[in-house]
């Protein structure tokens, strides 16, 4: 599979609305990410759908998950079909805070080896580069990117004065 791959665009500025509402004391709740992954330390998260086992069924939706519940349902349906019957099994908000980075590592586990991860960018600017072993993109607002960083070096790095924040959707293909 390809690094990047480009699955379509969905509508985000109601995701948008309802982030600018969030406080700090939000984003600095969750740290798991951060103290576990050294790579993710200069990132804030909210989970919405997220278990820190990492398990491949029954997901656990958290309370944020209910401000975006209508937003949930659209995202859903769009990736029902792209790529068939299935489900989230991981959604967080990811901060990349500004004049920052994300070193390059790679991630591993079948977790990431059995889902589509889909990162769509809610907040970011040019200046926000995506780098997956050696290829560069900048993903813009609204777009749908299936990202291929299993067991592949990745890293992120935020130039510019303002924060990115991406939605990444995890999603499980229903198994026969």
């Amino acid at each position: 599979m390809q690094n990047f791959k480009y699955i379509g665009k969905i509508k985000v500025y109601s995701f948008k609305n309802k982030i600018n509402k969030f406080n700090n004391k939000l984003w600095d709740s969750f740290t798991f990410r951060q103290k576990t992954f050294e790579a993710h330390k200069e990132t804030k998260t909210i989970p919405l759908i997220f278990d820190t086992d990492f398990r491949l069924k029954d997901p656990t939706y958290l309370k944020e998950y209910e401000i975006f519940k209508n937003e949930f349902k659209l995202l859903k349906n769009k990736l029902t079909k792209i790529y068939g019957k299935g489900f989230i099994i991981r959604a967080i908000l990811v901060m990349l805070r500004s004049n920052s980075k994300i070193d390059r590592h790679i991630d591993s586990g079948e977790s990431l080896t059995v889902c589509h991860r889909v990162h769509i960018p809610i907040i970011t600017n040019k200046n926000v580069l995506f780098e997956i072993d050696n290829e560069i993109k900048n993903l813009k607002v609204g777009e749908m990117w299936e990202i291929n960083n299993s067991e592949k070096t990745h890293s992120v790095i935020n130039n510019s004065n303002i924060d990115r924040i991406h939605l990444i959707v995890d999603w499980i293909n229903d198994r026969l």
